[in-house]
């Protein structure tokens, strides 16, 4: 078993069809239920993913919705576009849509995001599972425990230096 992808880069580099494109970005949507800090997230959008459209028929829909992705996310966060999601290959050369039924359709072309919408991409509720947090990114325990090592060894060599000598003693 593999890991799940940590980038939308991974997402793309794992896909040889559209089946695996859609099994490794439900996977990578699965990772970003861990992300809980704007750095954190403009991280995993940030690197460029590898074009789709060459590796199989489907793959122009699959380049778009890894841009649209990234400027959902980017518009939802407050984060700066990164600059492959502009280019024009990321666009879906003809309308595409995730449910074939008249009203379902409908329903997505009025309710698709607009991030999505540029990309000629019609969905119904896409769910991004981000869930900032304020304050401090968490620490892990290891990365405590040096921490506070560090702390108690910078204190004892400061009161080391100061410690008068115990006399009278012996």
């Amino acid at each position: 078993m593999t890991d799940r992808p940590a980038t939308l880069r991974e997402v793309a580099a794992r896909a040889e069809t559209l089946a695996d494109f859609g099994r490794e970005l439900a996977d990578w949507l699965h990772t970003l239920r861990a992300i809980t800090s704007r750095p954190a997230l403009a991280a995993i959008i940030a690197q460029e993913p590898p074009l789709l459209a060459a590796r199989f028929p489907e793959g122009a829909v699959a380049d778009a919705y890894l841009a649209a992705c990234a400027e959902h996310l980017a518009a939802t966060h407050g984060l700066d576009l990164p600059d492959w999601a502009r280019a024009a290959a990321r666009i879906a050369p003809e309308p595409w849509f995730a449910h074939e039924s008249g009203h379902a359709r409908l329903r997505a072309q009025r309710d698709t995001p607009p991030a999505i919408k540029r990309r000629n991409l019609f969905t119904l509720t896409p769910d991004f599972p981000v869930r900032l947090r304020s304050g401090r990114p968490a620490v892990s325990l290891a990365a405590r425990r040096a921490s506070n090592a560090a702390r108690q060894r910078r204190f004892r060599r400061r009161h080391a230096k100061n410690a008068k000598p115990l006399s009278g003693f012996g």
